[in-house]
């Protein structure tokens, strides 16, 4: 199982489309990190113009951790479109390339073939998630200092530099159960298509339908919400509060973690059951 697992790594990696999340991810972060170290105190000015006339605000607000945290929030959007690239060409692009019927002569049945391919596309994104990480943490201590973070969502939160790691890794950590979630629901989509733009095309158009359904305030949409992975991609916000909801965590962990086997389970009965043409 190993040998088939470094097996899809390599041709995963010697595949383009494989380094365009990567390369978009550095581009991204770079220009936030670059407009902020020239713009960031005007933009700050400006956010927060309002409080100044009731709070006294000193330090480097413009440190690391608040540009990181801008980073997060930025792109939590553009990273399942680079995810969905990917395994969303896992299966259907050995369908379009035509080898499918040359991998399965190898005496290795469906349901290790296709758990292989599953595992190399969640790594894979584990991976995204790991260099934004490393972007926005690591290489931003190039151009700012640390500080303490200021973070506005329901209430006002100041956090001590001290108090602030673990919240983003975490944070991190969450976000990428909640990206293995959309690449489950694009590697689903992969093992009915036989070509990459088709599933792609289809885990975004699901990916914005649920999310305008977890954003509306509608009573018919209220009872289904709970049941849409959407609700709780924007989880990671949940570590920034004060005092942390453990149990609202715990709860978006274990549904997101069902969508999961869920997508998995479809996933394998659709391509065990599959006739390959190609």
């Amino acid at each position: 199982m190993i040998h088939l697992i470094q097996i899809e790594f390599q041709k995963l990696f010697r595949r383009g489309m494989t380094y365009i999340g990567f390369v978009a991810i550095m581009l991204i972060v770079l220009v936030i990190q670059t407009g902020m170290l020239v713009e960031g105190k005007k933009l700050l000015d400006f956010l927060i113009k309002s409080l100044s006339d009731v709070f006294l605000l000193n330090g480097n607000l413009i440190n690391n951790y608040t540009v990181s945290y801008i980073v997060l929030n930025s792109l939590w959007i553009h990273i399942p479109i680079l995810v969905a690239i990917v395994a969303g060409d896992m299966v259907s692009g050995e369908a379009g390339r035509g080898t499918f019927r040359l991998l399965l002569t190898r005496p290795v049945s469906r349901v290790k073939l296709l758990t292989a391919k599953y595992i190399a596309a969640q790594v894979y994104t584990a991976m995204l998630v790991l260099f934004l990480a490393f972007m926005s943490l690591v290489i931003g201590r190039l151009f700012f200092a640390t500080g303490d973070l200021f973070v506005i969502l329901d209430t006002i939160n100041i956090f001590n530099q001290s108090d602030v790691l673990w919240r983003f890794l975490a944070a991190y950590g969450y976000g990428m159960i909640s990206m293995w979630v959309v690449s489950g629901l694009a590697f689903l989509f992969s093992t009915q298509a036989t070509n990459s733009l088709g599933p792609i095309v289809g885990s975004m158009s699901v990916l914005i339908l649920f999310t305008i359904i977890s954003n509306f305030s509608i009573g018919i949409f209220d009872v289904i919400k709970p049941f849409l992975f959407t609700t709780y991609l924007n989880g990671w916000q949940l570590f920034f509060a004060d005092p942390v909801d453990w149990n609202q965590i715990y709860s978006a962990v274990a549904i997101m973690a069902l969508h999961i086997s869920v997508f998995y389970g479809a996933a394998l009965l659709i391509f065990t059951r599959k006739d390959i043409q190609s």
